[in-house]
């Protein structure tokens, strides 16, 4: 198995963006021999050349929510997936598959959507099947009033979810039934909370309702009180802990910018 996935940025929110303290630009997931650009935020295209990742592979991508962080380079991303625009005559080759919002839609302008193969609009619950037997479902937020999604991957050997910006909801353990591998959006360490943000005090008792349990947690897109501009220590790593005192999860990883992952390895007991 050859899967793995990119850390291109582990920053969320603002202070972030405007910082690059911590990098905010997404996620790939390479998954069967296609790759995936999920929330390219604000740097996302220098990030994937600084790590030396391939844009030119890229032919998903997925934005989970129209604020900023999440969306700012998906056009840039676009464009770096093909070399070349268009024919003599400038009829665009189309590349890829955008997942989004309908309201993300808004953001993006004709010019880039005339370049994909296909544009999905995308909310929990709905569920698409991508080539190479890939099945990507929406999982449920609780994050603005703008929507949203989760993503859950499932695969013939495993699966991994992406939780998105939310808080913690009925109903939020429960999605992730079955799931190997989930990435938290994690904001905010202990018990300093954010409206429509997790926290780790909160989102702790949610994680241990997951049946059966993760065999692998992996915690990103912290915010300023986490590690930056608001606080003079890292507290991620204070908060790995507290993870592996006070879940059943079996590996507990905090990603950090550039961080690149195999999955065989996470699933290895």
């Amino acid at each position: 198995m050859n899967d793995e996935i990119v850390f291109l940025g582990t920053g969320g929110g603002r202070h972030h963006v405007r910082t690059q303290h911590r990098a905010t630009g997404g996620i790939l997931f390479k998954v069967n021999g296609v790759q995936a650009h999920i929330d390219p935020g604000p740097g996302a295209i220098v990030r994937i050349n600084q790590y030396k990742e391939d844009p030119l592979k890229t032919e998903l991508f997925i934005v989970t929510h129209s604020h900023v962080d999440h969306y700012n380079d998906l056009c840039a991303i676009i464009e770096s997936s093909r070399k070349n625009f268009h024919d003599k005559n400038y009829n665009y080759y189309k590349k890829g598959v955008l997942i989004t919002t309908k309201d993300m839609l808004e953001h993006v302008p004709q010019y880039h959507l005339n370049m994909l193969q296909k544009i999905i609009e995308f909310k929990a619950g709905d569920i698409y099947h991508h080539d190479n037997n890939i099945t990507i479902i929406g999982t449920s937020v609780k994050h603005a009033q703008i929507g949203g999604f989760g993503v859950k991957f499932i695969l013939e050997d495993y699966s991994i979810a992406l939780t998105s910006d939310t808080m913690v909801f009925p109903g939020f353990s429960e999605q992730y039934n079955n799931v190997n591998i989930l990435v938290l959006n994690l904001l905010r360490p202990d018990n300093i909370t954010c409206k429509r943000h997790l926290c780790t005090d909160q989102v702790l008792p949610y994680l241990n309702k997951i049946n059966p349990p993760l065999d692998c947690l992996i915690l990103t897109h912290f915010g300023s009180y986490m590690d930056g501009p608001r606080t003079d220590i890292n507290r991620v790593p204070s908060q790995v802990k507290k993870f592996q005192q006070h879940t059943n999860i079996k590996k507990v990883i905090a990603a950090e910018d550039g961080l690149k992952l195999r999955i065989e390895e996470l699933l290895e007991k």
